[in-house]
């Protein structure tokens, strides 16, 4: 049997335990940030034993029974401490003081240009030469898949057959090409020699003539000069004409890379029909457009978030006579929401959505929500979320929640979005100068 002393251990035990337990509970559901918009107070609830302590004179405390509610006073980055008991120091929180963006939202189809700063490489292949062996020069030379090809013996390249011509030349002469490339922002410099290759010549009516060869100088590589494909305009704002669209960085698809990028256009376009996807295989919105006749915008930035840039003219968007206020990432709750996209030609339509899930996240993430489309007309034009549908902003309580970006292949009927305001701050919106786009700064279809 236990005597009194363990019995009163064992009670001081348990009641630290419940101490502890609640001490964390209440603590754990304190953020370790806040953004706050300008014009706007928000409350936090403490509790009777906790206190907030101001850092900084940006803000303004208003106490009521069981927490506070904070009054920015201007824009900027403060801090809070928060005190048990008005005594105890025990965590701190960050506060920012954002400008009430409003931005209209889009759901335009629109058509991306992506002219690469040279050529990329995309493979290897075996060169035969006039000897009969097969030869790799440009992989044994160090050149590399995803690598860009940006000059050539000094002179700037931009297409396959300008690559073409220089090397036979070269060959010709029997010098070495000095290739000047870029991989992963880092400048890099080779020397090849061109392989001469047997071509056998073809007379008018398409007869092999034997014994008669041209000869021509090659490198071994596949190269591809520029991207292109169709996605969803997300937001523009309308003070800047700053955009944003896809919601995802442009890879290149052969290399699975980012694409680096010297400069760029968005077009209108128009979808001409949905190819429905299967359990393993999205679909994808078909859709035309007609090049830089129809520009809208300039790219100027491919980032994990989309691309940004800026609107030449500012697009209708019949659903929003005004712009609407940008949720900030801890308003976005699960719950009933809209999506705005194109299925037919160039209109925007309204569709149902519901949010699963909305992570807590206080930086900048990709993946922050979890959506599922539930619009019966959606579905059955679509089967769900399809390629070119990426960009699509999602509205939540009239405000601009997110922007879809990834399908479930497992389940097309489902996808990922990213925050809204994440959007917004990468678009340098949310800066006190917020009527540039802060093109230098530099961040992690």
């Amino acid at each position: 049997m236990d005597n009194p002393r363990t019995q009163l251990i064992q009670r001081l035990l348990v009641l630290s335990l419940v101490f502890f337990a609640a001490y964390f509970l209440i603590v754990g559901g304190i953020p370790n940030r806040i953004t706050l918009i300008e014009g706007y107070t928000r409350e936090v609830q403490l509790g009777r034993t906790l206190d907030l302590r101001r850092q900084a004179s940006s803000l303004d405390l208003l106490p009521f029974d069981g927490g506070v509610k904070l009054v920015p006073l201007s824009l900027g980055e403060s801090s809070l401490e928060v005190r048990l008991w008005d005594l105890i120091p025990i965590k701190r929180m960050a506060v920012s003081v954002v400008p009430d963006i409003r931005v209209f939202p889009g759901g335009h189809s629109i058509g991306v240009l992506l002219p690469s700063r040279g050529v990329v490489v995309i493979g290897h292949y075996p060169v035969v030469g006039s000897d009969g062996r097969s030869y790799y020069p440009a992989r044994e030379g160090g050149i590399q898949v995803g690598d860009v090809i940006v000059r050539i013996n000094g002179e700037p390249v931009s297409s396959k057959s300008q690559i073409e011509h220089l090397i036979d030349d070269i060959g010709r002469t029997g010098g070495q090409a000095e290739i000047s490339i870029l991989r992963n922002s880092r400048n890099i410099t080779v020397r090849l020699t061109p392989v001469p290759v047997a071509n056998e010549r073809l007379p008018a009516e398409g007869r092999v003539e034997t014994g008669k060869r041209d000869i021509t100088y090659k490198l071994g590589i596949w190269v591809r000069e520029n991207a292109a494909g169709v996605g969803t305009l997300s937001f523009y704002h309308p003070g800047s004409g700053v955009y944003c669209a896809l919601g995802h960085v442009i890879t290149d698809t052969a290399t699975s890379r980012e694409m680096d990028v010297a400069s760029g256009m968005i077009v209108a376009a128009q979808i001409l029909g949905i190819h429905q996807g299967n359990r393993d295989q999205p679909g994808e919105k078909i859709g035309t457009f007609s090049g830089e006749e129809d520009i809208i915008g300039t790219i100027e930035r491919n980032t994990r978030f989309g691309i940004f840039g800026r609107l030449n003219s500012i697009p209708s968007n019949p659903h929003f006579p005004e712009a609407i206020p940008v949720a900030l990432a801890d308003e976005v709750v699960p719950g009933p929401a809209y999506i705005y996209t194109v299925l037919q030609d160039d209109v925007i339509e309204r569709f149902d959505v519901e949010i699963l899930r909305a992570m807590r996240q206080t930086r900048p993430q990709i993946k922050g929500l979890v959506v599922k489309i539930s619009d019966p007309r959606l579905l059955s034009a679509t089967g769900g979320i399809v390629q070119g549908m990426s960009g699509s902003p999602i509205i939540q309580n009239n405000k601009l929640a997110g922007v879809l970006t990834h399908v479930f292949v497992s389940d097309q009927t489902r996808g990922y979005g990213v925050f809204a305001e994440w959007l917004v701050r990468e678009a340098g919106l949310l800066e006190s100068n917020h009527e540039s786009l802060s093109i230098s700064k530099s961040l992690a279809l």
